[in-house]
């Protein structure tokens, strides 16, 4: 096969290989099966439902949806033609001989297109409109006459007669592949059209021809894989067993020839480097280690394979890698990525990527958003292997806060990265970390990362079972699926979370015999109840999992779910150096900053600074109108003269810390003393949700808060 650790997923798939090892011969079975959801697997505990099966209607993320449509898509489709942006649709006129001239923008600028017709595709199976069908045809026919003749289609190469053929990983030829193979699945799923389709069958079996003999030149050369997603997904939409063998020989192939000492001496982007994840094999890794957004995109891969083959050692190295990521190196905001350039822990120059154990500074984080929406994107996955509600949380906690901060409230602007502090300075920052968000750059992978999230959200709210719904994710919505089994669920949300912890989800249809509705409690929902028809639910409730409703349910049944939510202060572990004597704010799965424009005098109130007492009290208030419509935080914080009489009348002083007492977190809630409240040296503030930051021009901002205590 090619590869020594890959495992077939079951006896018909190996015998399908073995059957199909010549580079046509498919099985008529397998080309011709009716597409699988794409996130049913095997080995998964959990599957999606179908993303067609829900929809949101009202509240937080319908609206999101909606500003997605009319703003968000609209500024990345009048980017990607411009010829000066990172990413531009011409390049494929170009290469299919439609327009003259060379390739413009980034080597990666094919796959940040696919990025947004795959978007594209994700509001076409919601809102049917022919215009985005049409579009969508249009672009797939140019596509399809820019693709060689042997499937090979990367136009930054195709249009460079000075490039060769995997010449140079940097060159970005399988991040391309991988999102048009994606793509073409997502649009064959919501058109049911295969012209897409076909151009991806075509390049999946060139890169088959091409990697499957597993070429020694070839063993290191991969960068930012999404190749291994696409391959797995095309696998689940074809039935096509050498895709999901393609998809496992990109999984064997990190770390199987690690840099020589002189070669990581000479240059980190060889190859075989932490870097590139490719230092030490996958099952042996023990640790995130170098660009982040490479990591994320490799371990989501790697989840996809296990979902379908069930390996063991690969998922055991995704759980042990998810454990080093969110209890030593995952910013509160559910961001990673430490640094612009740096030194991995086993010493290999590595760039955008992670630090090593508590290496979290604010100012600098570099936090660029692909990478965030990626830690979202594997822990769904993880959720989807596991069932365990802890994968849920870092996804929820990523989409209200690092992948939300990413675009304007007006849905016109976007952020590359994502600091947690702005403070004037620009020493240690790269050219990615700009004041306000923008709308062309000359990177410009971020923008259609988000807005394919977005799109496709609403297919993340629930899973099932054979016996059960799972809720993963709250907003008013409406689910009508049919379980494996068969049986028609419909299922009403209606919340103002997540600015309001009550949800209320009535049932419109279930089946007749018995059904167990999973409702996931968040880890920070303390004191969370859920009552049946107005009666006390049955249940246990506990944060960081599901509670289980298992009964015959009716036609009018109601199910009442509270999720408190009280403001709270949130330390880090004593490691995180730039967060010592400071906190966080935290309401719901919603972290907070304080914020203080330039045209409101910012400068000013930076300057004299402003501190937290730890018995702060901050009251939560409504504000429809203002940054996009939230809720903000208002209470009194303490100047320079406020804190240090208040550290005065604080009895006991400091509380020592020792990093033992911590165990395995990252982030705990802060325990305040009882203390008489401040009454001199305070100062109105208001704190407002983190994601909502840079929408009023330039201004100082900082999440870790300093503390007076």
């Amino acid at each position: 096969m090619g590869s020594a650790h890959f495992r077939c997923p079951a006896a018909g798939i190996a015998l399908a290989l073995c059957a199909v090892l010549g580079m046509g011969g498919r099985t008529a079975d397998a080309r011709d099966r009716g597409p699988r959801n794409a996130d049913s697997a095997p080995h998964a505990k959990r599957r999606a439902v179908d993303p067609n099966d829900v929809r949101w209607t009202q509240g937080f993320w319908a609206d999101k949806q909606r500003l997605c449509r009319e703003a968000m898509i609209p500024t990345v489709e009048a980017a990607l033609h411009d010829r000066h942006n990172g990413a531009c649709l011409e390049n494929f006129r170009v290469a299919a001989g439609l327009a003259e001239g060379g390739h413009v923008a980034c080597h990666w600028s094919d796959g940040d297109c696919y990025k947004f017709l795959e978007a594209l595709c994700h509001v076409y199976a919601v809102t049917r409109e022919e215009k985005l069908d049409r579009l969508l045809d249009h672009w797939i026919e140019i596509i399809g006459q820019a693709q060689d003749d042997d499937g090979y289609l990367s136009t930054n190469v195709q249009l460079d007669p000075k490039l060769a053929r995997w010449q140079d990983l940097h060159h970005h030829e399988l991040y391309n592949f991988g999102h048009l193979l994606t793509a073409a699945c997502v649009h064959h799923r919501a058109t049911g059209k295969d012209n897409f389709l076909r151009i991806a069958r075509k390049a999946a079996d060139y890169l088959h021809s091409v990697f499957q003999p597993r070429p020694r030149a070839l063993a290191r050369f991969g960068f930012n894989p999404s190749n291994i997603m696409g391959a797995a997904a095309l696998y689940r939409t074809t039935g096509d067993p050498k895709c999901l063998e393609l998809a496992g020989v990109f999984v064997d192939m990190r770390g199987s020839a690690p840099a020589t000492p002189e070669e990581r001496a000479k240059r980190w982007h060889l190859g075989g480097t932490d870097c590139t994840q490719d230092r030490v094999p996958l099952r042996r890794e023990t640790e995130a280690v170098g660009h982040c957004v490479c990591a994320m995109y490799l371990y989501c891969g790697a989840a996809d394979v296990c979902a379908e083959t069930g390996e063991p050692a690969l998922r055991e190295a995704l759980e042990r890698i998810w454990r080093n990521v969110t209890t030593r190196r995952m910013y509160v905001t559910g961001a990673v990525g430490s640094f612009r350039n740096g030194t991995s822990s086993r010493g290999d120059s590595v760039h955008e990527a992670f630090g090593r154990d508590y290496e979290l500074p604010s100012r600098t984080a570099y936090c660029e958003t692909c990478s965030n929406v990626g830690n979202a994107m594997w822990s769904r996955r993880m959720l989807r292997l596991t069932g365990d509600a802890k994968y849920a949380d870092v996804v929820e906690l990523v989409l209200y806060n690092s992948m939300l901060s990413a675009v304007a409230a007006d849905g016109k602007g976007f952020f590359y990265s994502n600091p947690l502090e702005r403070d004037g300075r620009t020493e240690g920052l790269s050219k990615h970390h700009t004041p306000v968000r923008w709308a062309t750059h000359g990177c410009f992978c971020c923008p259609p990362q988000v807005i394919r999230t977005i799109a496709k959200l609403h297919g993340w709210a629930y899973g099932a079972s054979d016996d059960a719904v799972w809720v993963h994710l709250y907003g008013g919505n409406e689910l009508r699926t049919r379980l494996p089994g068969g049986a028609a669920v419909r299922l009403a949300q209606k919340t103002d979370y997540p600015w309001d912890g009550r949800v209320r989800i009535t049932v419109h249809e279930a089946p007749s015999t018995e059904l167990a509705l999973r409702l996931r409690i968040p880890g920070w929902a303390e004191g969370a109840s859920i009552a049946v028809n107005g009666k006390a639910a049955d249940a246990a409730i506990a944060p960081g999992t599901y509670a289980r409703l298992e009964r015959a349910w009716a036609p009018g049944d109601v199910i009442d779910l509270d999720l408190p939510m009280p403001v709270r202060l949130v330390e880090a572990h004593p490691g995180v150096e730039d967060a010592r004597g400071k906190v966080a704010v935290k309401r719901g799965p919603v972290v907070y900053c304080a914020e203080f424009p330039l045209q409101e005098d910012g400068e000013r109130i930076w300057q004299e600074g402003v501190f937290l007492p730890e018995n702060v009290r901050l009251a939560p208030t409504v504000r429809r109108d203002f940054l996009g419509g939230v809720v903000v935080l208002e209470g009194k914080a303490l100047t320079f003269r406020g804190r240090d009489l208040f550290r005065k009348r604080a009895a006991g002083g400091p509380i020592p810390d020792d990093p033992r007492h911590w165990a395995d977190r990252l982030y705990r809630p802060l325990s305040p003393r009882r203390l008489p409240e401040p009454r001199v040296g305070t100062v109105d503030i208001t704190l407002i949700p983190y994601y909502a930051w840079a929408n009023r021009g330039e201004s100082y901002m900082e999440v870790w808060i300093p503390l007076a205590r």
